[in-house]
């Protein structure tokens, strides 16, 4: 592609003013995941954190494919037996609860991957993520007929045993104050995660303050979390919203969707630049891509959290200012 047909794409992308210019986008993301997950497949890992990690970039990918289904071709009709035909149409209300999940992947990645400081804080953070999982399966014992399912939630308590003794066995926590350290046994007992580090003090996070430790400036994601849970939940104010949304004059629904998606094109590029920091050798996957993919795929992770966050300078080769 000739430089100048690169500079007319990346000035039509940036905007993504059409259900069309979201699909492209989505193809974009869809071919790097799926290059990393080839190229990349058989590297090994120095921890199962690591490896999770690695998974979570494919998780990524599948993500994405469902998100480009649902618009492909107008979005989803449908005919009756009878031969009635609803117009194809954008469910927003999907998007959205698509788009949240993408918002909770993304904040537990920069969380326990990037910003935490030490190994010691990483071993907490993914072990308090691991708990998590684990200690909300095992409220599914009571249901546990057959021997096969005892025994794997047998298995996994000792999982959880050896998790709460590696977070108590590291010098970070063993240095906690017993005030600090309760706030550990909280989280573990409430089968939460969301915890940041300030020297020796912790702090409770919710899901919307993971927009700020990801590095998003200004204003840009306040309140997202509560917008795309105000959608994903059958709240009053989601049913009032979707009478209004598929007004055949004002097709609502496209603009809607529209909005989201650039949300979701913020997350996913940052997700992709915290993953370089991650596994530094990725980076040769990312820089092989089309040069109108390295741009677009940098444009929202930059535009979002700052130059300081590029992922390279192939926005350079646009010639703006």
């Amino acid at each position: 592609m000739e430089i100048e047909q690169v500079r007319a794409e990346f000035l039509r992308l940036r905007l993504c003013d059409t259900l069309d210019d979201c699909v492209s986008m989505l193809e974009m993301y869809s071919e790097y995941f799926f290059k990393v997950i080839l190229n990349h497949q058989n590297e090994q890992h120095n921890s199962i954190a690591n490896r999770d990690a690695a998974l979570l970039n494919q998780m990524m990918f599948t993500k994405t494919l469902h998100l480009k289904k649902l618009i492909e071709n107008g979005g989803v009709g449908f005919i009756s037996v009878d031969g009635k035909e609803m117009r194809p149409i954008v469910d927003p209300t999907i998007i959205a609860s698509l788009i949240r999940n993408i918002f909770e992947t993304v904040g537990l990645f920069n969380l326990i991957y990037i910003r935490a400081k030490s190994a010691d804080e990483k071993v907490i953070l993914y072990s308090l993520w691991a708990l998590s999982g684990l200690k909300y399966r095992q409220r599914f014992g009571s249901r546990a007929t057959q021997e096969s399912s005892k025994e794997t939630l047998q298995a996994e308590q000792k999982q959880i045993d050896k998790l709460i003794e590696k977070i108590e066995n590291t010098g970070l926590y063993k240095k906690l104050s017993e005030g600090n350290q309760r706030k550990i046994k909280t989280l573990i007992k409430d089968r939460e995660y969301r915890l940041i580090f300030n020297g020796e003090d912790l702090k409770f996070l919710s899901w919307q303050d993971l927009a700020s430790t990801l590095g998003i400036r200004g204003k840009l994601f306040e309140n997202m979390y509560t917008y795309f849970s105000l959608y994903s939940h059958p709240s009053n104010v989601a049913v009032f919203q979707f009478e209004e949304m598929f007004d055949r004059k004002t097709e609502q629904f496209k603009q809607l969707t529209i909005t989201n998606f650039k949300s979701c094109f913020f997350l996913l590029s940052c997700f992709i630049a915290d993953y370089l920091i991650l596994f530094p050798s990725v980076k040769r996957t990312y820089d092989s891509l089309p040069l109108l993919d390295q741009i677009m795929l940098n444009f929202f992770n930059s535009t979002a959290r700052g130059q300081e966050y590029s992922i390279n300078d192939a926005w350079k080769e646009l010639g703006f200012e």
